[in-house]
């Protein structure tokens, strides 16, 4: 039994990772055919960012939809209506109409997101952490190669092509999770809503701790990946090497995923998210004092580690204790609040740097702060691993 589901979850790892490879083909096309549609630089972004926004706050609602109708079906409709969204891009006319079908892939793939990790929790067995690992590593190989294939495609042949190759491998993802991927077989819950994940949330102490630590990862993260290329820019920098810097993060990121939750199942959560945070919070802190190429890429694979232990481990940890009952509603909800991070990591750091007018630096400090309080939690935290 417990090598049958092994074989499932790296199945779910392999349809996982073509399905997000093709949402990664075009994430670097976005905003060049937002610019040829005419939009200004504030509207790049906010076609760019829009995704993203809707992915984080609709989780909440979308997770009650594979508890009823089960998860392969939420992941293959909310994978469709995401490679609906891409394929659509092909024909827009303007910016507007981009705007409009970005927001439309956003809430797509938050019908999936949560039932995704509701099925890696139903498929790990025994081994949680190792099970998560896969799962994480399995969108970071997505990650890492997605970006420079896609661009690759478009300077080859059109910047239509990875949209039309984003439809092609969704539908082939979709196969896999239907022909390969199992589901047990369990009684429909009623459809219940966010209020109800909510409250299981608000009243689980620990649950809100492990979604902290989370929060923690994601305003870092999100931070980073706004701040890094404008402070390298500052020193001179070209674009080839700020992509150096978050394709070293990337790789490191998802080579330790497995790493990590493997031994996580062995030694326990805590001393993982221990080290994870730890490394993290020092990390940030010494990017205030990064002066060259090489320190900020020495410091951008450090933070791919700790990365790493912080989100599988926030990730395992609450598959640890989220009942089976509702449990891709409840994951919808914890995936949320987690996801909150990706939308207030850039904003407070961008506010903070408006009012102070103090130099870019200083925002690696304002990151370290959510790490080194998340510290102070996990030490006050059970241990989740039975």
């Amino acid at each position: 039994m417990e090598r049958r589901l092994s074989i499932a979850i790296y199945l779910l790892g392999l349809a996982t990772f073509v399905t997000f490879l093709s949402a990664e083909l075009i994430a670097p096309i976005v905003p060049v055919l937002a610019d040829k549609l005419g939009a200004e630089d504030l509207s790049i972004v906010t076609v760019s960012g829009v995704y993203i926004v809707l992915l984080a706050l609709l989780q909440i609602f979308t997770g009650a939809f594979a508890d009823r109708y089960g998860k392969r079906r939420t992941i293959a409709l909310g994978a469709f209506l995401a490679a609906l969204s891409s394929i659509l891009c092909v024909l827009a006319r303007s910016w507007e109409q981009l705007l409009i079908l970005r927001a439309f892939g956003g809430v797509a793939d938050a019908i999936a997101g949560p039932a995704l990790l509701a099925l890696v929790a139903e498929l790990s067995g025994k081994e949680k952490g190792k099970a998560m690992g896969i799962f994480r590593s399995s969108q970071g190989f997505a990650f890492v190669m997605g970006p420079i294939l896609g661009g690759t495609i478009a300077h080859f042949f059109s910047i239509f092509t990875p949209f039309y190759i984003d439809f092609g491998l969704t539908i082939l993802g979709i196969m896999l999770f239907l022909v390969f991927v199992p589901e047990a077989k369990r009684k429909r819950e009623k459809l219940a809503f966010s209020l109800k994940a909510l409250g299981f949330v608000r009243q689980n102490l620990t649950l809100i701790k492990i979604a902290c630590l989370g929060f923690s990862e994601t305003f870092a993260f999100a931070a980073l990946c706004s701040f890094v290329p404008a402070l390298a820019i500052g020193f001179g920098m070209t674009e080839v090497e700020i992509a150096t810097f978050f394709t070293s993060e990337a790789i490191v990121f998802t080579l330790t995923n497995v790493i990590v939750g493997t031994l996580s199942d062995r030694i326990g959560r805590k001393p993982i998210m221990i080290i994870g945070l730890t490394c993290s919070s020092v990390n940030l802190i010494a990017f205030f004092f990064a002066k060259d190429f090489w320190q900020i890429l020495l410091l951008m694979a450090l933070y791919g580690f700790g990365s790493s232990s912080v989100y599988v481990m926030s990730s395992t940890m609450a598959i640890d204790i989220l009942p089976e009952e509702n449990r891709a509603m409840l994951f919808g909800a914890f995936d949320a609040l987690i996801d909150l991070g990706l939308v207030a990591g850039p904003s407070i750091c961008l506010a903070f740097l408006s009012i102070s007018r103090w130099p870019i630096n200083y925002s690696f400090l304002l990151m370290a702060i959510p790490s080194i309080t998340a510290l102070s939690f996990i030490f006050q935290t059970k241990e989740t691993k039975i």
